[in-house]
């Protein structure tokens, strides 16, 4: 009998770090409750940590990029991926974007160039692209024989924020003590078979909120005390934080403007991640059962053996594969032309004679009304002559762990239900990847509440059922 704690897969690999700060006055704005624009100041780093995985004996590959902010919009993303494409010669389609989500990180939309440092996004994203581009260049030469191994755990800052507001007698997204959240964290050691560490990889669904709309500074929020935590354990190594099925999950405290919350939450997650690791055998090894040993009690003896070149061959096969989803629209989106109204009937009002007596309340809540009708904006403006949202699945497959690249935040049950049916292998749930297209994607029962997911999703009641059944049919298929 063996034990199989821990997944193993075997590639080449080469791991960097770049630093992606932007300037500390940089537009910031990203609630609509906030009341400034420009940052004012720097909390911690932003950074992009980058992972290229490659097959030992094929042309498959995966260059992968933890980049410290909330999503860009898919201009901004498909540049980026163009300038790390042409220095690397890796094409587009398997080089894949993980957004960590930090909410205080800003909002880098190049449609907001005349607010106050609007001006300043435009040549940072060009900025952060050569950055990325220069970081990743220098892997192709640094790519060696490495090990995956894969562990699971547990962290209790995970919890449900979809809470029953009795007072206002409505859904509000905020800390829910009264349901639960999956508090697993899957974590990643990418190493020499030797044992040393080339990189980690965190993945954990927890919306990065603890900074809302008093926070004033750039800030990757818990991730960057997360890092700060492991590396004082590990060493400058590259940590790669992909964000899990997080749409209905955050912080128990979030939506404050100390930073002191966000690092003790980070604190909390990057030990929840030295737990896993220490757990690990130092080289990639199975545990197997050797027998009994007659002492004062009858003994279990148990201990690790290396894998034999059969099992070596069978963990150093890398697939890949992309599966389509059609997803149908929700019928009730409106209309690029009602949503416009929307903003000019908001903007006659800020204009009016009665908005220079509004009080600090109402100016809030007006800007937060606008921003929701902006972003609803941005989500119809690529939509209007499609009759359903193709969904592509991206899948990645070393040895026992499995790499999911999936696009927009998407409810917690995705990854247990997904997880569960596929307990065989290490699935690594990738949301956010190559940004928000889709935006939410609720569970079925989640329709018809007033969430304020429902309100920002494109896609219809019963949606990510079926992503979750097709999930499960590529991997198993696979």
């Amino acid at each position: 009998m063996r034990d199989t704690t821990f997944k193993y897969g075997r590639c080449l690999a080469a791991a960097n770090i770049a630093k992606i700060t932007p300037p500390e006055n940089i537009y910031h704005r990203m609630w609509g409750a906030a009341l400034h624009d420009r940052a004012e100041g720097i909390h911690q780093p932003l950074e992009c940590n980058a992972l290229w995985l490659r097959a030992i004996d094929s042309e498959a590959q995966l260059l992968i990029l933890s980049i410290d902010h909330c999503l860009f919009w898919k201009d901004a993303n498909d540049q980026l991926k163009q300038t790390v494409s042409n220095a690397t010669g890796v094409a587009q389609e398997d080089i894949v974007v993980y957004f960590t989500h930090t909410h205080g990180a800003g909002l880098m939309d190049l449609g907001r160039d005349e607010l106050p440092g609007g001006d300043l996004i435009a040549p940072y994203l060009d900025q952060i692209g050569q950055k990325i581009a220069a970081a990743c260049s220098v892997l192709p030469s640094q790519l060696e024989e490495a090990w995956l191994t894969a562990g699971t755990g547990a962290s209790s800052l995970a919890t449900n924020r979809d809470f029953y507001d009795v007072q206002r007698e409505g859904y509000v997204c905020g800390f829910n003590p009264l349901n639960t959240a999956d508090q697993t964290l899957l974590t990643i050691k990418i190493a020499r078979a030797s044992g040393e560490l080339l990189g980690v990889i965190s993945n954990y669904a927890c919306h990065p909120t603890t900074l809302a709309w008093e926070n004033k500074l750039v800030s990757p929020d818990y991730i960057g005390s997360m890092r700060k935590t492991m590396r004082h354990a590990l060493g400058r190594v590259p940590i790669l934080f992909i964000q899990g099925a997080s749409g209905d999950v955050g912080p128990r405290e979030g939506y404050v403007g100390d930073v002191r919350v966000a690092e003790r939450n980070g604190r909390q997650l990057g030990l929840a991640n030295l737990e896993v690791l220490a757990s690990m055998p130092d080289q990639p090894q199975r545990y197997s059962y050797d027998g009994a040993v007659i002492s004062g009690a009858t003994i279990g003896v148990w201990s690790y053996k290396p894998f034999d070149e059969n099992e070596i061959s069978d963990l150093s096969q890398f697939g890949t594969a992309t599966r389509n989803v059609p997803l149908a629209y929700r019928e009730d989106l409106g209309t690029l032309e009602s949503v416009t109204g929307r903003i000019a009937e908001l903007d006659a009002e800020s204009s009016s004679r009665d908005a220079s007596q509004w009080t600090d309340l109402q100016q809030r809540d007006h800007r937060a009304l606008v921003e929701r009708a902006r972003r609803k904006l941005t989500r119809l403006s690529t939509l209007e002559s499609y009759e359903a949202f193709e969904y592509p699945i991206r899948i990645w497959t070393l040895g026992e762990i499995v790499l999911l690249g999936l696009n927009g935040e998407l409810y917690n049950c995705y990854q247990t239900k997904v997880r569960e049916a596929v307990s065989d292998r290490a699935v690594m749930v990738g949301t956010l990847a190559d940004g928000s297209d889709c935006w939410y994607l609720l569970d079925q029962s989640s329709y018809g509440k007033g969430l304020y997911q429902e309100e920002a999703s494109i896609i219809g009641q019963g949606g990510l059922e079926v992503l979750i059944a097709e999930s499960i049919k590529a991997l198993n298929l696979g």
